[in-house]
C-alpha cells in the first residue's frame, strides 16, 4: 500500500516564533537586564547582551524565514523600548517596529504581535510591577497606542505570554525577576495579567479597526497559554494526584476559564485564594494560542516538584520529549470551540540530533487533532533562531538556526530541522519522504 502525504487545511500558516529580548540585544531599559546583573541570576552567568543582533539584522533573518516557506512570524514588541517612561513613546523606537512590519511584509510572512513577553520597563518595575493595579492600567494604555499606532498592519494580537508561567517564575520559585518567593503575590500577579488581558483585549478592537490581511477582520486577539501534560508520578500515591490536581486546577484550566467566563478563581494550599469578576475578561479570546513542550510527571514530596518520566528521551534542559502531548494539549483546548494557533513548540538540541524525528512526530499529532476536530490555523516553531533562553541563559538551543554566540556577528546556521520544516511548509503536508528522512513512515 502506497503512503500518503498528511496535509493540512488551505490557508495553513507556518512560521517561527520569536520574543524581542531574548533575540534583539541592547534592552537595557526592563526589568531582565538589571535582574542578569543579579550574582548566580543567570546560567553560567550569561547576560543577555548583544543577543542575536536582531534588532540590527531582522530583514536578513526574515530572509530566512521566506526562503524556508514560512507565511507568518511571531515576533514581540518591547515595551521599554516603545515607552521609555510613562507616557512617552519614543518615535525611533516605532519607526523601527514600522520598519520590522514592512519587512516581514515584504517577505510574505503576516505577522503575529505579542504586547507582553516577560518583560517590563524598568519604570514598571520600580513602581510595583505586577503586584500593582496600576501596571494593568498601564499596559492597556500601552495596547491602545500600539492597535492606533502599528493597526494597519497588524491583524494578529497575543495580549500576554504564559500568564503563569510569567506569576510563578517571579514571584514563587523567585527566578525570574523580581526573584520573589510568595505565592499569595503569584496568585495576585496572575490574576493582573489576566484582568490585563481582558480590558487589552477591548481596548484592541476599539483601537485596530483595520484590516490589514485582506479576510475581513481588523483583529484577532488572544494570548499564549503554556500548556504542559500535568500527570501524578504515582498514580496509586494520593499526595501526587492531588498535587497534580491542583496544578492542572490553577495553571491550566483557571486561565482558560477565565477567558471564557470573566470569573478569576486562583488558590493554592497555603496561600489567600484570589476570586473575583472581571467584566471584560469574559468571551476575551478570539484564538488560543497554544505553547506545548512537555509533560511532567508530578510529585507531591521531595525537591523537585515536576520530574520526567523514568528512561524517557530528554532534550538538553532535561524535558521529556513527549509529541503526543501536542495532540492532547491542543485537543485539551479545542473543547473551547475557538480557533487554535500552536504559538510556541520546539526542543533544545544544541546538536539538531533528535529534534528532525521529534518535530515530525509532533507534527503528525497536529494533523491528526485537525482531524480529531480541533480548528488549528497555524503552527510557529520555537523557535526561528537560538537565543538567549532567560535564567538558562545560552544553554537551552531551540533554534530552526545555530547562532554563533562567540563570533561578534552573531552568523546563523541551518540545521536540518530546517530544512525538513521548509519541506513541510513548502508542502503544506508532510509527505512520506520527508517522513522517512525523520526515521518515521507514514
Amino acid at each position: 500500500m502506497t503512503a500518503v502525504p498528511r496535509r493540512f487545511p488551505d490557508g495553513f500558516r507556518w512560521g517561527a516564533a520569536t520574543s524581542a529580548h531574548q533575540v534583539e540585544g541592547g534592552n537595557h531599559a526592563n526589568d531582565w537586564w538589571r535582574f542578569e546583573e543579579r550574582p548566580g541570576a543567570i546560567r553560567d552567568g550569561a547576560r543577555s547582551g548583544d543577543a542575536c543582533l536582531h534588532y540590527q539584522r531582522f530583514e536578513r533573518d526574515f530572509a530566512l524565514a521566506a526562503a524556508d516557506a514560512h507565511t507568518a512570524h511571531r515576533l514581540s514588541f518591547e515595551w521599554s523600548r516603545i515607552e521609555p517612561a510613562p507616557g512617552r513613546f519614543d518615535v525611533a523606537a516605532v519607526a523601527h517596529y514600522h520598519e520590522v512590519l514592512a519587512a516581514l511584509r515584504r517577505h510574505g510572512l503576516q505577522p503575529l504581535v505579542t504586547l507582553h513577553h516577560f518583560t517590563n520597563p524598568l519604570w514598571i518595575a520600580d513602581r510595583g510591577g505586577w503586584e500593582s493595579r496600576d501596571t494593568v492600567d498601564r499596559f492597556v494604555e500601552f495596547a491602545r497606542f500600539c492597535a492606533r499606532e502599528f493597526g494597519g498592519e497588524v491583524d494578529w494580537w497575543c495580549t500576554v505570554n504564559e500568564p503563569e508561567v510569567f506569576a510563578f517564575r517571579g514571584w514563587s520559585e523567585g527566578v525570574w525577576p523580581p526573584g520573589t518567593r510568595d505565592d499569595g503575590l503569584a496568585l495576585r500577579v496572575m490574576a493582573h495579567q489576566l484582568e490585563a488581558h481582558g480590558r487589552a483585549y477591548r481596548a484592541l478592537h476599539e483601537e485596530d479597526t483595520r484590516d490589514a490581511d485582506g479576510d475581513g477582520r481588523a483583529a484577532m486577539v488572544g494570548f499564549a497559554k503554556h500548556l504542559p501534560q500535568l500527570e501524578p508520578e504515582r498514580a496509586w500515591f494520593p499526595p501526587d494526584v492531588v498535587r497534580a490536581w491542583f496544578e492542572n486546577r490553577v495553571f491550566n484550566d483557571a486561565v482558560l476559564e477565565a477567558a471564557v467566563t470573566g470569573e478569576i478563581r486562583l488558590s493554592i494550599p497555603g496561600a489567600p485564594a484570589v476570586r473575583r469578576r472581571v467584566p471584560e475578561l469574559e468571551r476575551s479570546l478570539d484564538y488560543v494560542g497554544l505553547n506545548y513542550y512537555t509533560r511532567w510527571k508530578v510529585r507531591a514530596l521531595g525537591p523537585e516538584p515536576h520530574v520526567a518520566r523514568r528512561g524517557a528521551a530528554l532534550t538538553d534542559l532535561g524535558w521529556e520529549i513527549y509529541p503526543g502531548g501536542l495532540e492532547e494539549s491542543l485537543v485539551r483546548v479545542g473543547r473551547l470551540g475557538l480557533p487554535v494557533l500552536v504559538t510556541e513548540h520546539g526542543f533544545a538540541d544544541a546538536r539538531d540530533a533528535f529534534r528532525p524525528r521529534a518535530l515530525v512526530e509532533s507534527l503528525l499529532h497536529l494533523a491528526r487533532a485537525i482531524e480529531r476536530g480541533v480548528d488549528v490555523r497555524g503552527y510557529f516553531h520555537w523557535s526561528l533562531m537560538d537565543n538567549f533562553e532567560w535564567a538558562d541563559g545560552y544553554h537551552g538551543r531551540f533554534g530552526l538556526y545555530r547562532v554563533d554566540f562567540t563570533r561578534p556577528d552573531r552568523p546563523r546556521e541551518r540545521t536540518r530541522s530546517a530544512g525538513i520544516y521548509a519541506r513541510i511548509a513548502a508542502a503544506n503536508a508532510i509527505e512520506p519522504e520527508v517522513a522517512a528522512r525523520a526515521g518515521l513512515a507514514l
